[in-house]
């Protein structure tokens, strides 16, 4: 991890001092995803006792809420995904595809509380996208020389020309990049409906200080912007009345607007 990954909130735990020493000589009792289910508990306990959680739904709610901000690590999402943007070689940190593979299983396994129906719906769609970036990324990815990246590959260049087949295998290559930088927009769209969701219905100060999760986007020559990916109040209404939205995104991702080009 990087020193700002380190540093991000997501990452921090604050314990006694002789607490502190007992977890760091057993990490194999003291796993990640152990720590967070600690933290996010003592989280929603801190809620429950400001008056934040109205009743016991709202403080498992709050808990979940909490638990998977940690794990998608909004704090560093920037510097996590928009190397898959990359105008150059898309890559990814191997820590990085393996904490949201991780994240993917934990959506998929919750026993979810009654109440937030659209919150709950927005969550399983923030899954099943999770699972369409990995699975394609991991389509044409090899480990770099350091083992700590993977990298999607330029899988038309062909040894021996042949240029109906170098044709045919560039426009692939084209279309897969296309898809993966839709799969990474339209995500993070519904990362940031995820933090709109949870200011309306279970906690309005979440995270105010932090803001939106946001991509870093490479425009004209040396020159990269930063974009918050955010759907409209009618794309929102549409996906409040929508029983299945992933499976929808087929058919409207040419028209969300912006789009990437390559």
């Amino acid at each position: 991890m990087s020193p700002e990954q380190r540093d991000g909130y997501s990452n921090l735990i604050l314990l006694c001092p002789t607490d502190h020493a007992l977890i760091d000589k057993a990490p194999e009792d003291f796993s990640v995803g152990f720590l967070l289910d600690m933290k996010a508990q003592h989280e929603a306990w801190v809620r429950s006792t400001l008056g934040a959680a109205s009743n016991p739904a709202d403080e498992k709610w709050a808990a979940l809420v909490d638990n998977l901000t940690a794990r998608l690590s909004l704090d560093t999402w920037h510097a996590d995904v928009s190397s898959v943007l990359s105008g150059g070689e898309a890559s990814m940190a191997v820590s990085t595809e393996e904490r949201l593979r991780a994240c993917l299983h934990w959506i998929a396994t919750r026993p979810w509380p009654k109440g937030h129906d659209v919150l709950r719906k927005v969550i399983e769609t923030i899954g099943h996208f999770i699972n369409e970036l990995l699975s394609t990324f991991s389509e044409h990815t090899d480990p770099d020389r350091s083992g700590e990246r993977l990298r999607f590959k330029a899988f038309y260049k062909i040894r021996a020309w042949d240029k109906e087949l170098y044709d045919s295998l560039l426009n692939e290559y084209k279309e897969r990049r296309e898809y993966l930088a839709d799969t990474v927009l339209e995500l993070t769209r519904y990362v940031n409906l995820f933090s709109d969701v949870v200011r309306d219905e279970i906690d309005p100060d979440f995270r105010n200080e932090e803001g939106y999760a946001t991509l870093i986007i490479e425009g004209a020559i040396l020159r990269f912007d930063t974009h918050v990916p955010r759907f409209t109040q009618e794309e929102i209404s549409e996906i409040r009345a929508s029983e299945h939205p992933f499976q929808e995104f087929g058919e409207v991702r040419l028209a969300r607007t912006p789009r990437f080009s390559w």
